[in-house]
């Protein structure tokens, strides 16, 4: 009898983690979710990367015309 009782209470047990696993496995996110989450935390590291490019564009450029103009008047 207590051989009984103790695989009932494994097989409640079981029933349980069971419920708990299909339970976790349904609030995880989808993989879309997820790459949405990923494309809108990296956006913004983009959009700041391509502004400082700009601006070291920008910096160069403007060091290159010093330089030619320099040189144009040194002529």
């Amino acid at each position: 009898m207590e051989r009984l009782s103790n695989i009932e209470t494994t097989v409640a047990d079981m029933k349980k983690m069971m419920k708990q696993l299909v339970n976790a496995s349904e609030s995880q996110p989808t993989a879309q979710q997820l790459s949405q989450e990923l494309w809108n935390s990296v956006q913004p590291i983009l959009a700041t990367q391509r502004d400082l490019a700009e601006i070291n564009h920008n910096s160069h450029m403007e060091l290159i015309r010093v330089m030619v103009d320099a040189r144009y008047k040194d002529t």
